[in-house]
């Protein structure tokens, strides 16, 4: 995908978490001015969020063209191309870290929570707003069961830990954090509409893409379009977050 048409996917996300993340901050009690490192920030679409909040963004990806991306749309929040199992910042330099549907990507996430940690100051919070268990995933009827068992392969052929969500409060605990509470992202099912579906198709699709051809994958989409309409389907994906203090 384009970096703009990943930059959609985050902001399809984030809509997801947005709740969520103003009740762990509320919480945490934040307060305006206090600084936040999203640690595998993309194309920064939590930063005006973030800003909403009082909160001053600064965020760190790998990928250079997003960090490019979200440095045109936010040039005041500080953006720096750098690996997370390797931040550039010393010891205690921000009161939040921070990330979102990221630590499922990693082959040693144990390695990024300790750097998070490395960098939060001393009483400050590491945090993760989001991560998936795949394997627990609900999907109905069987047709989206099908779908899910498809997207599972892809997803976990392109490196993902198909079981993070379920040992994330393990992995804060044993970094050394204080006090860490773990929680799920509650389920919510509204009437199902056409531009609900097309957005959520839209990441399906390209988890799906190799896995069968386009024109089995754009026969799956009828099919699944009609069951969804009709208010058959069922789709709850587990998604974990967990804080934890210094």
């Amino acid at each position: 995908m384009k970096t703009a048409d990943w930059h959609n996917r985050y902001l399809m996300q984030a809509r997801w978490t947005k709740n969520l993340r103003r009740f762990i901050f509320d919480k945490l009690k934040a307060a305006p001015g206090q600084t936040v490192l999203e640690v595998g920030s993309g194309t920064g679409a939590l930063f005006p969020d973030f800003e909403y909040q009082g909160l001053r963004p600064f965020g760190v990806d790998i990928d250079l063209q997003r960090c490019e991306f979200s440095m045109s749309n936010s040039p005041d929040n500080p953006m720096v191309n750098a690996d997370g199992f390797r931040l550039p910042f010393k010891n205690g330099s921000f009161d939040f870290t921070f990330c979102h549907y990221f630590l499922l990507w990693l082959k040693n996430p144990q390695e990024v929570i300790k750097e998070m940690k490395r960098v939060t100051k001393p009483g400050g919070y590491v945090i993760a707003a989001a991560e998936p268990d795949y394997q627990s995933r609900i999907d109905y009827p069987e047709l989206f069961q099908n779908i899910g068992n498809m997207q599972n392969h892809s997803l976990s052929f392109q490196g993902v830990n198909l079981t993070m969500g379920r040992k994330l409060g393990w992995m804060f605990r044993e970094a050394g954090l204080q006090g860490v509470h773990l929680g799920l992202l509650a389920g919510e099912w509204r009437q199902p509409s056409l531009d609900a579906f097309e957005a959520e198709w839209d990441m399906i699709a390209y988890d799906l893409g190799g896995m069968a051809p386009i024109e089995r994958i754009l026969e799956i989409k009828e099919e699944a379009m009609q069951s969804w309409l009709k208010g058959q389907a069922t789709i709850f994906i587990p998604t974990f977050y967990a804080h934890g203090k210094l």
